[in-house]
């Protein structure tokens, strides 16, 4: 293909598509994307759903990551205590289990997905399915229930650009928990695609805990198709990092499915952090709710953008998000944005977003009780931050995220 496709290229511009060029034989579907990202570019501030994440701006200068970094040393996370089944990309790269492949359960490294239609028009998408190699694939078998968590550890230990892809299935009416953790003191960008399916009558239960350098660029995108009856929840908590941004796009396909979409974000120092949501309900009496928390001290930067869209045939939607968010310093920041764009007229649907200090009054009356105002400030921010935390149903991830929320208060 023409190395022209670029004028006046950045670095990670030219260093993509040196990437691609180097590849033997890239698909049609893929040299198509490369030649989207082409016209897309990388999103920046002037495109309204970008306008607190500017990733153009963040990585001008980005170059590929060492295809042979060598190795790297990994320390357990905090939920290996939990015997997962554990998968590691480190730079981009696919490290599967050292074990015997579970009962009911199947995976691989496969190809990556080709094209997602509905982000076709998504910059950083249509990159990462252009150049990502190889995917991470994992299938739950029909009406199994894997006692084990599945834990994905994204590691960027480099600096320079690395991209990845997962794909999973949820066969009807099984069960299963991923636990995915953003860590690594690189300084790089990290792009990852998770596109799956939740199908009839299953249940899929995700975590993700980001806790990267403080120089680490993060996109994640999880895109998700629920069938019937089917259950999706999930809960994310992210201390930030130079920039990160995490999106979870549901749609609804059949009738009488639920979804729990909670988040919460701890930043201090100059971390960011954006946690953007899209909700499609195609079909009728679907059930979402969502829940947002965010703390923020020193220049800390909290984005959340959350949208249910209800199509005309999605009657009797019932759907409710709540974004709200503490500031605790005169820098820090909360940027909200909720949205509902409904088609259908027999739903019940609404948002609400706040922004605020911690209460004055709250505070005189604990210390009127013997804390310290650090006790007491310690005490407050947590029980705000518990309501998302506290609606994790395993005792297990629900302590890890409870105890690095305490190890968050403790630093400021």
């Amino acid at each position: 293909m023409s190395t022209k496709l670029f004028i006046n290229p950045s670095a990670l511009e030219a260093g993509v598509e040196a990437a691609f060029e180097a590849r033997s034989e890239p698909s049609e579907a893929q040299a198509a994307a490369f030649q989207r990202f082409a016209k897309l570019r990388l999103p920046h501030r002037r495109i309204e759903g970008w306008k607190w994440s500017d990733f153009n701006a963040a990585l001008r200068n980005f170059t590929p990551i060492n295809e042979d970094p060598g190795a790297i040393a990994i320390s357990p996370t905090d939920f290996s205590a939990l015997n997962p089944i554990e998968f590691r990309i480190v730079d981009g790269r696919i490290q599967l289990p050292e074990e015997e492949m579970p009962d009911g359960m199947r995976y691989g490294v496969i190809d990556p997905v080709a094209t997602i239609t509905e982000l076709e028009t998504h910059g950083i998408a249509t990159l990462n399915v252009a150049i990502t190699r190889k995917a991470l694939g994992i299938e739950i078998l029909e009406d199994a229930a894997p006692e084990r968590p599945i834990l994905i550890r994204h590691i960027n230990s480099a600096a320079g650009f690395s991209f990845a892809q997962t794909m999973m299935r949820v066969s009807s009416n099984a069960k299963a928990k991923l636990i995915e953790t953003y860590e690594g003191e690189g300084a790089g960008f990290y792009s990852h695609l998770f596109h799956m399916v939740v199908r009839d009558g299953a249940t899929f239960n995700r975590t993700v805990l980001h806790e990267t350098g403080t120089e680490n660029i993060v996109h994640s995108i999880c895109a998700a198709k629920i069938d019937e009856a089917a259950r999706f929840e999930q809960t994310s908590l992210s201390t930030g990092s130079r920039l990160s941004r995490h999106e979870t796009i549901l749609h609804f396909w059949s009738p009488g499915s639920t979804a729990k979409i909670n988040s919460a974000a701890l930043l201090g120092g100059a971390c960011h952090n954006d946690f953007t949501t899209h909700v499609l309900h195609k079909e009728r009496g679907c059930e979402t709710r969502q829940l947002h928390k965010g703390v923020a001290t020193d220049r800390g930067r909290n984005v959340f953008q959350g949208k249910f869209e209800v199509e005309r045939a999605a009657q009797k939607t019932d759907a409710k998000m709540t974004a709200n968010a503490l500031l605790l310093s005169d820098m820090a920041e909360a940027n909200h944005k909720p949205e509902l764009e409904i088609y259908a007229d027999d739903v019940e649907c609404a948002h609400g977003s706040t922004s605020g200090a911690l209460d004055k009054d709250a505070l005189f009356y604990l210390r009127q009780r013997g804390l310290s105002e650090k006790q007491a400030r310690t005490l407050l921010i947590e029980a705000f931050v518990g309501a998302v935390i506290d609606e994790v149903e395993d005792d297990g991830v629900r302590n890890v995220l409870r105890a690095k929320t305490l190890d968050w208060l403790e630093a400021v």
